[in-house]
Formats: structure tokens, sequence, C-alpha cells
């Protein structure tokens, strides 16, 4: 299995999609799309673009190239950098009150050089 048919094959497991709904949403048959899950058939550019914006992960990594599903760090995706933005949440809130300034002080310097 390929990195593009396994991947495809996982994210539609994950999200408990079957074949036939991502055919639908692609405009093929259920057989079409079969065979890109198995590596029958090469994928168009077109619909890997849409598979994409369908489960919210970057090209590269529907093609293999990335091992991040987001190449951004987009504070309103529920991911940064494959980890999920609760568990970020949550353990900044475990940080005592003084390695919490720290951090909040190390933002406010990243913000600066930017500017620079």
């Amino acid at each position: 299995m390929n990195n593009i048919s396994g991947r495809l094959k996982n994210l539609r497991m994950e999200k408990n999609f079957k074949q036939r709904q991502l055919a639908d949403y692609l405009g093929i048959s259920q057989q079409s799309y079969s065979h890109y899950e198995q590596s029958q058939r090469e994928l168009p550019i077109r619909h890997i673009i849409k598979i994409a914006k369908f489960y919210k992960v970057s090209t590269d990594y529907l093609l293999g190239i990335s091992t991040y599903r987001y190449c951004h760090y987009d504070l309103n995706s529920d991911y940064i950098q494959d980890v999920p933005l609760k568990n970020i949440l949550f353990s900044l809130n475990q940080l005592d009150r003084h390695n919490r300034l720290e951090l909040v002080r190390f933002l406010f310097y990243l913000e600066e050089s930017q500017r620079s």
C-alpha cells in the first residue's frame, strides 16, 4: 500500500465514512474511488485537492511528502502539527505560574522578532 492509498483509507476510516460518500463528493463511482485506495489507479490532482480540503489536511500529507497533517499553525484548526488543540491547551493549563509567565514573555519576544 503506497502512502497515498494508505492515507486515503486511514482518513476515511478515522471519520467513519464509506467509499460511496467520498465517491459522491468527488463525482465518481464507488468502484473508481476504491481503485484509488487500492493503488490500482492514480489519483488526479483535482481529486487530491478536493480530498485535502474535505479532510482539512495538507496535500503534502495526503501525498506522503509530509508526516504532518497540517502545514500551518491555524489556531482555528483542531490540530497544530498533528497534536490536538485540546491537548496543547491542557498542557498549558498544567504549567505553574512562573512557566506561564515565561511562555508569555517568549511569545512577546517572538512577536517582536517577526516585526524586525
